[in-house]
């Protein structure tokens, strides 16, 4: 891995800040709002933390599929690079 390629700024990660940043102000505005008048709105901080978390979850089955993906590319790579040794070496 070349250092461009560390550096570079991935979709999930722009999402992940993103949902972050979010949830702190909604968060923030749901404080302020039972400060003020006593109560929140429950289904909407339920759908909202819903939402958010389903969303949490797919980009982890998503990062996780591609992770077993490349695993499993580089061994079929190492097993060619093996085999083609061996036909090397006799």
């Amino acid at each position: 891995m070349d250092e461009a390629e560390k550096k570079r700024i991935r979709t999930m990660d722009v999402i992940l800040i993103v949902i972050a940043v979010f949830l702190l102000i909604f968060i923030s505005l749901l404080l302020w709002m039972y400060y003020r008048t006593g109560g929140i709105p429950d289904t909407l901080c339920t759908c909202v933390f819903g939402v958010c978390g389903g969303e949490c979850g797919v980009m982890g089955w998503i990062k996780t599929t591609k992770d077993k993906q490349q695993d499993r590319q580089y061994e079929l790579e190492d097993r060619a690079a093996g085999k083609e040794g061996e036909e090397d070496d006799t």
